[in-house]
């Protein structure tokens, strides 16, 4: 008796799933691709994008005005002085990222017509990936001056803002931003009012933890449309901005003391957004995008299509000294 039977094919001989009497299943997937990859920055939004002025980019930072003193009012003198302004300098550095669609491959996918967004999200991605290499950098950037470059990157918030603290393990989170907000709204040279406090979102929920367990209420403050809570302090009620580029370490990393062990070290900046610029080549013009650009290369003779995307920017935190702060709190590594 010649029964029709089923046999295991080789999926690369064959696409179907099963071959039987009355019975042939294909592959077949849903049209919706699962994709929860990252492809923003939350501080690269923020921050103000300006045209850079050349390479290097340049500004100047008033850092005293003219001196007065008292005086016998009968006998008044007076000594001639003037304010001080000091030349800045920030060179520009490049991003770049590049795909490329194989002529066959892209053209089967077009027939297919299943995945017809898969090669425009693929194009799209060429840029959003200099985003994501952006985002980091913005805070622990590897280069060291803003003038005279160490390395191709840039120089994070972690090498430029020099007003660092650290709260230890056991000690109030909320206490410690509120005091070192208050220490700098207390300069007497400078009007520093900062604007809002960025920290991994592990360092948020720690705070959120705190607040809850010590009765303190936290205010809601809509940043861009999203609610975000808030601390009461010294320059007004700061947003806490999550961001999860901003790392957190287990040593002495970015000039803290290490943790002991189980702990890490947690990174909250807080900054005057005002204060804070990403200058940016594009070529000038009115139209011309400050947001990473894509070209397409011409056809060679593989017939890939070759896309490259590209961006010529820098970050300054600007009067890094004194209008920001960096605060490293140690707490438990999550789990």
């Amino acid at each position: 008796m010649n029964d029709t039977q089923a046999q295991w094919a080789d999926p690369m001989k064959a696409a179907a799933d099963f071959l039987g009497t009355g019975a042939i299943e294909v592959n077949m997937y849903e049209s919706e691709i699962t994709d929860m990859v990252r492809r923003d920055s939350i501080a690269l939004t923020r921050f103000n994008k300006v045209p850079a002025t050349g390479h290097p980019h340049r500004y100047f930072e008033q850092t005293a005005i003219a001196q007065s003193g008292f005086t016998d009012p009968r006998n008044i003198t007076a000594t001639a002085t003037g304010p001080t302004r000091v030349e800045r300098p920030a060179m520009i550095k490049a991003l770049t990222a590049q795909s490329n669609f194989g002529l066959f491959d892209t053209e089967v996918t077009r027939q297919q017509g299943q995945f017809a967004r898969v090669e425009a999200t693929d194009v799209e991605d060429v840029t959003n990936a200099i985003v994501r290499s952006a985002g980091p950098a913005l805070w622990v950037g590897t280069d060291t001056s803003l003038a005279t470059p160490t390395t191709i990157q840039f120089v994070g918030a972690v090498n430029q803002i020099t007003n660092k603290s650290q709260i230890a393990y056991g000690a109030s989170i909320i206490d410690g931003l509120k005091a070192k907000v208050a220490s700098m709204m207390a300069n007497t040279t400078y009007k520093v009012r900062p604007t809002a406090i960025y920290c991994n979102p592990v360092l948020c929920d720690f705070i959120d933890r705190e607040a809850k367990a010590q009765s303190i209420k936290l205010d809601n403050v809509d940043v861009a449309g999203v609610v975000v809570q808030g601390i009461r302090t010294q320059a007004g009620i700061l947003p806490l901005i999550p961001d999860p580029d901003i790392p957190y370490t287990s040593d002495t990393s970015y000039g803290f003391a290490a943790p002991t062990t189980g702990n890490g070290n947690y990174l909250a900046f807080i900054v005057d957004e005002r204060q804070i610029e990403v200058p940016v080549i594009n070529g000038g013009g009115d139209n011309a995008s400050l947001l990473p650009r894509l070209f397409q290369l011409g056809l060679i003779g593989d017939l890939a299509a070759k896309y490259v995307g590209v961006w010529f920017a820098a970050v300054i935190y600007k009067a890094a000294a004194y209008s920001h702060a960096m605060v490293a709190v140690t707490r438990p590594l999550p789990s």
